[in-house]
């Protein structure tokens, strides 16, 4: 939830500027139009700044991840650890991923989009299978404390830090706003109701699991 107050507020500027400024270029477009060129190219290179690392941290945990389930539940042996995470904070698995997107892109719009869809639409019906599931085996006594005081404020704020990963990517629906029927009404929408979906999804797992 707190994660999701942080990522309305910046939806909500979102969302005005697409409204008054229905072109595509997202935060590049919006600073091009009201501030200049200058402004528009810092703005530039925090988006790729931004995408870079998000797209690294999602990348680099993956491929953790992967490792750990090798090693944990398939019992792989010394050769996963061996290969898959050679050390010096080197992660293989993290730069196949990367490439394969990179390639994945290169092929083409129509391309990506339905790989992206797919993901998508695979990850929000694993999200509705977990809320459901976890409601249904609810044990109430086991919300109680509701914040474990071995975690207490400053668990929560990480926790939070971490999920607002999960909001990344609102901001790309003003990206296409070139495609977008009537923009000026319908990004500003796309982005709230994106937003609402989103933070309903997570505080419902959060509650469930």
């Amino acid at each position: 939830a707190i994660a999701g107050v942080a990522a309305f507020l910046s939806g909500f500027c979102y969302a005005e500027l697409s409204g008054r400024i229905p072109s595509a270029g997202s935060s590049y477009a919006y600073a091009h139009e009201s501030m200049g060129e200058f402004v528009a190219f810092l703005t530039a290179a925090c988006l790729t700044l931004e995408f870079l690392v998000s797209g690294s941290a999602v990348a680099r945990s993956w491929g953790d991840k992967v490792v750990e389930w090798l090693n944990v539940e398939l019992n792989a042996g010394p050769w996963a650890s061996r290969i898959l995470d050679p050390g010096y904070n080197i992660n293989p698995l993290a730069f196949l991923l990367s490439a394969g997107c990179t390639a994945l892109i290169l092929c083409g719009v129509k391309e990506s989009k339905l790989v992206t869809d797919f993901f998508t639409w695979t990850k929000v019906l694993l999200v509705c299978f977990m809320a459901v599931g976890g409601f249904v085996l609810l044990v109430p006594s086991n919300l109680a404390p509701f914040v474990p005081p071995e975690f207490g404020i400053n668990g929560v704020m990480r926790g939070a830090t971490t999920s607002f990963f999960g909001y990344l990517g609102f901001d790309g629906i003003c990206c296409v706003a070139g495609e977008a029927k009537n923009p000026s009404m319908n990004l500003p929408r796309s982005v709230m109701i994106t937003l609402v979906l989103v933070t309903v999804l997570y505080i419902a797992v959060a509650i469930a699991l």
